[in-house]
């Protein structure tokens, strides 16, 4: 059961302009953010260090933005990706260089689950807080998804992100008790997938473990009530591990049959598709 929530009025907007309105803010906004911060990730620790044989340093990241690589054009604020995937055709609006078709689908996955987190949540301040995770959570997989690695980057600025959100959420409720329940299911489900890891960092990277604690501070704020204050955000950080267990298996049995050998893939996208499915049950 959720914490109760900040109920604003209908006058503020009907439920489905609620929902509309956080789609298009995934979409035209989020989306094309998660999209710069990816490729600007993915061209300084993974093409970078290939043309360079060395990984940059912290000082050399500025000089290393995400540009087309047709005509050099910056995909940052300035560029390309100021434009979401879609309205630009796919591609670069200074030469029409075709631009991965994994940037329409980040911006869509960012767009859905923002719809459906605000269609489910209403007029609440739950938003706040997760709607930064989902976002998080998809700039994250589809990191994953590319090169089997979730940077450490992108797990701190969501999880300062959630925590700031979770601050106002509680504000605007008027009930910081929740906020121990957000204690309880980051130290759950980040400390599960820490042991997982220990045990076997070939099956689990310690960026999973990031990611786990992440979620787990907004499973845990949800799922926590007076009356189980701790086995409220445990329930919740289970079922989301069971969740992504499930998709990890189905998804493995078909890479099985598909590569006829056993070889790791991803599971960071398991992980936040479980732990999606608990946030919108339990709004």
């Amino acid at each position: 059961m959720a914490p109760v929530a900040t109920q604003y009025p209908a006058s503020a907007g009907s439920p489905l302009a609620l929902a509309l309105g956080a789609a298009a803010l995934g979409v035209c906004v989020v989306g094309p953010a998660v999209n710069h911060a990816v490729l600007r990730w993915m061209g300084w620790r993974v093409v970078v260090p290939v043309l360079l044989g060395r990984v940059p340093g912290r000082h050399e990241l500025g000089r290393w933005p995400a540009r087309c690589r047709d005509c050099g054009d910056p995909l940052g604020p300035a560029g390309s990706a100021a434009l979401p995937w879609a309205v630009s055709a796919g591609g670069c609006r200074r030469c029409g260089s075709r631009l991965p078709r994994w940037c329409g689908a980040v911006e869509a996955a960012t767009g859905a689950s923002f719809g459906l987190a605000a269609g489910v949540a209403g007029w609440s301040a739950s938003l706040v807080p997760v709607l930064p995770l989902f976002g998080g959570l998809v700039a994250m997989s589809a990191v994953d998804l590319w090169c089997m690695r979730i940077p450490t980057r992108f797990a701190h600025v969501t999880g300062v992100c959630v925590l700031a959100g979770l601050l106002v959420a509680a504000g605007l409720d008027g009930d910081a008790a929740p906020l121990l329940g957000a204690a309880v299911g980051g130290a759950a489900f980040g400390g599960g997938l820490l042991a997982l890891y220990l045990v076997s960092p070939r099956m689990l990277g310690f960026g999973d473990v990031r990611l786990g604690a992440v979620a787990g501070l907004v499973i845990g704020w949800l799922t926590r009530t007076p009356e189980h204050p701790v086995a409220g955000p445990i329930a919740g950080v289970l079922g989301a591990a069971l969740v992504a267990g499930l998709v990890g298996t189905v998804v493995g049995t078909v890479l099985l049959v598909i590569r006829r050998s056993s070889e790791p893939f991803p599971f960071g996208p398991s992980l936040a598709v479980g732990t999606v499915v608990v946030v919108l049950t339990s709004l």
